[in-house]
């Protein structure tokens, strides 16, 4: 066989390996989740926007921890992949510690992923913030459908990965690309303090009054107090007392994220100054750490009959059901989550500043984008083979084609996007002050 002969079936054996590669594997950021698959799934990146998105549980509003999205009609733009498998356990330093990049670090893993060969589901249309899914797109598989176990190709993280070694949580210097879009945070209560809150500040009761005219305040002060490692402040001696004055409630609930996500990391840059601010009143928070989803709750007694207990949950939909109960609790949560008509827990001002639109299908970005509110970062792409592999273009398509408005809540095009919504940013450092660029 002639050189060139050679040379023309070497290349045809590595076209033919890139069409029979496997599925694109993508682990990080819980808080984005919705946002990945309607950019994968309504505009277009596959052909008619012909999808099926394959998810665990009966929910029809939430995709859970593990989904997958399948084009059925082609591949997802010119990458040569048609199915794009997600597992969000953990957040955003996972897009890390399951990829293969990250198999040295000490807390590295496999991620949990759901193929679209499952059998047994059942095509349902979307509701809520999954409404994009019409007819039988959304597929729903059994609650504990088996998954496939392995290395991903990077992801999404709400912060940049510096926060993360400088809370020792992974030793190596990795390069990440920023993102198109920016995130919007929030605090979140459960329904019953909520409604406390309404009556201790003199608004109109009920989570149905969720319109920033009847949302309650927490002041920045008050929750640093609450979530910060002194534990003998008056947060912590009057527990639920602190918020609402006079009320029956013996007991506040944190229910906050693992060190590993970005929710966690972005709350404690926020709040706390972590990293780079030391002492009781900041840095990181280390008091009440229980390391994983389903370790016994931490709780602060002080001996007054009120206590503060901290609940670890692995991702944000864990987030949303330990909001979801009944008593006084709180949490950080992306704005991507709009409890309006699906949830009982409801967004608050933070000292006085809303983002919150307290109705359904709002966008949820308009404080942010004007620069009235300021619990915003910026979301950056792991994506270390971004040029040679079909996942590595699978992941920069992804961050090229995120929707923005009221279909996507949360979320803004940012100065990284060639059509920025808004110029205020933190210019890719998360301790950065948020400004108009």
């Amino acid at each position: 066989m002639k050189l060139t002969q050679i040379v023309i079936a070497s290349l045809a054996l590595v076209a033919m390996a890139e069409q029979a590669q496997a599925v694109t594997r993508v682990s990080g950021a819980s808080a984005t989740a919705v946002n990945v698959v309607e950019a994968l799934s309504t505009n277009n990146v596959c052909p008619s926007n012909s999808v099926l998105v394959y998810k665990r549980g009966t929910s029809t509003s939430s995709l859970g921890n593990n989904f997958t999205v399948k084009c059925t009609s082609g591949n997802f733009g010119t990458s040569g992949e048609n199915e794009v498998q997600f597992d969000v356990n953990g957040g955003s330093l996972n897009a890390i510690l399951f990829s293969t990049a990250g198999a040295s670090e000490a807390l590295a893993g496999n991620g949990g992923f759901l193929p679209s060969t499952t059998t047994g589901c059942t095509g349902v249309a979307g509701t809520g913030a999954l409404a994009f899914l019409t007819g039988t797109k959304l597929q729903n598989c059994a609650a504990a459908a088996p998954l496939t176990s392995g290395k991903s190709a990077g992801g999404f993280l709400d912060v940049e990965p510096a926060l993360f070694k400088a809370a020792n949580l992974i030793s190596g210097n990795y390069t990440v690309k920023p993102a198109t879009f920016s995130q919007v945070f929030g605090v979140a209560v459960s329904k019953d303090l909520y409604e406390a809150l309404q009556g201790a500040q003199g608004l109109t009761v009920g989570i149905a009054n969720a319109t920033p005219a009847n949302q309650p305040t927490i002041s920045k002060s008050q929750l640093v107090s609450l979530i910060s490692n002194f534990d003998f402040n008056d947060a912590k001696n009057l527990g639920p007392k602190f918020l609402v004055p006079g009320t029956a409630q013996t007991n506040l609930t944190y229910c906050r994220r693992p060190n590993t996500s970005g929710t966690q990391a972005a709350a404690e840059a926020y709040f706390l100054g972590n990293p780079g601010l030391t002492g009781p009143l900041a840095g990181a928070l280390t008091i009440h750490d229980p390391v994983n989803d389903g370790d016994a709750d931490v709780v602060a007694d002080n001996g007054t009959g009120n206590t503060v207990t901290y609940k670890i949950n692995s991702t944000s939909g864990n987030v949303r059901t330990c909001l979801d109960a009944a008593g006084f609790a709180f949490g950080f949560l992306s704005a991507e989550n709009n409890p309006v008509g699906t949830n009982n827990y409801r967004f608050v001002k933070l000292s006085q500043a809303d983002f919150a639109e307290g109705v359904a299908g709002s966008s949820q970005t308009a404080s942010a984008i004007k620069g009235a509110y300021d619990y915003v970062f910026e979301s950056v792409l792991f994506n270390p083979n971004a040029a040679t592999t079909v996942a590595g273009k699978v992941l920069d398509l992804i961050n090229k084609s995120i929707k923005t408005g009221p279909t996507t809540p949360g979320v803004f095009l940012n100065v990284n996007s060639t059509t920025p919504e808004s110029l205020y940013t933190r210019g890719g450092n998360s301790l950065a002050p948020y400004a108009t660029n």
